[in-house]
């Protein structure tokens, strides 16, 4: 994955990344999402003036952050000495780490923007330099002080990532607390989503539909997007709903009624996803239907391409069908 693809223009690998996300929940303490990717803390709320001392030092966006603010209370930190070849590279390694907190129920939140050091260092920033400039102000006047502050933030290298004023959010997001549990998974399963998702288009292309169907501009778009990553996941050209179902079901269930169950579930909520994306008139409580299960679809099938260590193939879908 190129680094236009999720996180803008920053490509070369000279330092660390601290990437601010919003709504996720607060956490107290820092906690290893994987080895170099830490999410943590912010030391205080965002005030409008720090963000503004960030633009005096290079943050042209500072402004649109601000009505956000607030809901900013972690940062995701990725070390440059923790990439791995093939992989993702040090900003992607943090859009990787989000992307595993979307499949993990997070779906709320988006990670907006970046920075070569902790936010913790603008948050707060003016209040606790207050002191030191109105001894400047006294000093050297008001000019001196407002333009050229003793202390001053570091020269800002950063800028928006997935900058969005509204989402979609499917119905099963989760408000709660991140917990061990949720670290502990993303760490067991980081490395392989990173190795498969370098390595492999579709597999991308897939993991990519079920975090950026959040932006569309309304559910049908939405939906088409997710059973874009559904079909990628099946390697299919074409719009083959059996083919779909049945290995959908097959994959997913066990033999018996729950895989019948399973297989016209699926065929139903291909042909709600048809009405949706060629413009049939659906009520609106089927298309919430359609997005919450095809997101549900995509996630799974993602979770079992990890849990088998290699992308989905014929072998896979022959014994799924005909196996015992």
């Amino acid at each position: 994955m190129n680094d236009d693809t999720h996180t803008g223009n920053p490509s070369n690998d000279k330092g660390n990344w601290y990437v601010l996300t919003v709504d996720l929940p607060r956490i107290i303490q820092p906690i290893t999402l994987t080895g170099g990717v830490t999410l943590r803390p912010l030391r205080e709320q965002f005030s409008v003036f720090d963000l503004a001392a960030a633009g005096a030092v290079g943050f042209r966006s500072w402004a649109v952050l601000e009505p956000m603010a607030s809901s900013c209370t972690c940062e995701i930190e990725s070390a440059v000495d923790a990439n791995i070849t093939p992989g993702y590279d040090t900003l992607n390694r943090a859009w990787l780490a989000s992307a595993l907190l979307v499949l993990r129920g997070f779906t709320r939140h988006m990670c907006v923007a970046c920075s070569r050091y902790s936010w913790s260092k603008i948050t707060g920033h003016q209040k606790r330099h207050s002191s030191t400039f109105q001894k400047q102000l006294q000093q050297e006047g008001v000019e001196t002080a407002t333009f050229a502050p003793r202390d001053d933030l570091p020269p800002f290298e950063g800028q928006l990532l997935d900058f969005h004023l509204a989402h979609l959010i499917d119905k099963g997001t989760r408000a709660d607390s991140i917990s061990d549990d949720d670290a502990r998974w993303i760490k067991e399963h980081y490395d392989i989503f990173n190795i498969l998702a370098s390595e492999n288009d579709s597999f991308r292309f897939a993991l990519e539909a079920a975090i950026d169907w959040r932006y569309s501009s309304d559910i049908r778009s939405a939906v088409s997007r997710l059973w874009a990553g559904i079909e990628a996941i099946f390697g299919i050209s074409s719009e083959l709903v059996y083919r779909i179902s049945l290995l959908s079901a097959s994959l997913l269930v066990q033999r018996g009624e729950e895989r019948k169950k399973r297989f016209r579930a699926t065929k139903e909520l291909y042909g709600l996803r048809s009405k949706a994306v060629h413009g049939d008139e659906v009520p609106t409580e089927k298309l919430s239907l359609a997005l919450n299960g095809s997101f549900q679809l995509l996630k799974e099938l993602l979770l079992l391409t990890i849990d088998k260590g290699h992308i989905l193939n014929d072998h896979d879908f022959d014994d799924a069908i005909f196996g015992e």
